[in-house]
């Protein structure tokens, strides 16, 4: 590595910090990791090319490298880490969500007075609701019933609000 991006990376490690969690905001638990990783691949790196080891230049450098990493599905940072993270999580999922009793008693309950408050939706909220489940898109829903758009959304709302609810206070008494 050369001198200028070690001594750049030393100096400005929580400006690079920082642009990490701006590159990985929507998980931002990778950002030092990547940012690690990154830095590691620049150590293993015999040589890197600029053309001017300007602070600008390597501030960039670096950004576009945590960027890359960051997006691409074929970078070295993905395969490495995404999969090891994806293949943990699927993992846990599995131990966290063994269920109780209790548990499977209270959603079949749930289940049993959304049910009946489906049920007791008017025919139209109850009709629309239906489309919508069945085609699983409002745009679909506005043109095979020629309902405005706006309007299927609002009245999807209503029905989903209603059973929501009702359903919710009947739980609570």
């Amino acid at each position: 590595m050369n001198k200028e991006v070690e001594l750049y990376i030393t100096n400005n490690y929580y400006q690079l910090l920082d642009i990490s969690k701006k590159i990985c905001k929507h998980q931002p638990q990778f950002a030092g990791d990547l940012l690690h990783f990154v830095i590691l691949e620049l150590y293993d790196k015999e040589e890197i090319k600029l053309k001017s080891f300007d602070l600008n230049s390597i501030k960039y450098y670096i950004t576009a490298i945590m960027r890359i990493n960051f997006h691409s599905k074929t970078s070295p940072w993905h395969y490495k880490m995404m999969k090891e993270f994806k293949s943990y999580n699927e993992i846990s999922d599995n131990i966290y969500n063994i269920s109780t009793e209790q548990e499977h008693y209270e959603t079949e309950l749930m289940m049993e007075i959304m049910e009946v408050e489906y049920a007791e939706l008017n025919w139209f909220h109850k009709s629309v609701l239906d489309l919508y489940l069945q085609l699983e898109s409002l745009k679909k829903v506005s043109k095979q019933t020629m309902i405005p758009l706006t309007s299927v959304v609002r009245y999807v709302k209503e029905a989903k609000h209603q059973v929501k609810t009702n359903t919710i206070n009947k739980l609570n008494m």
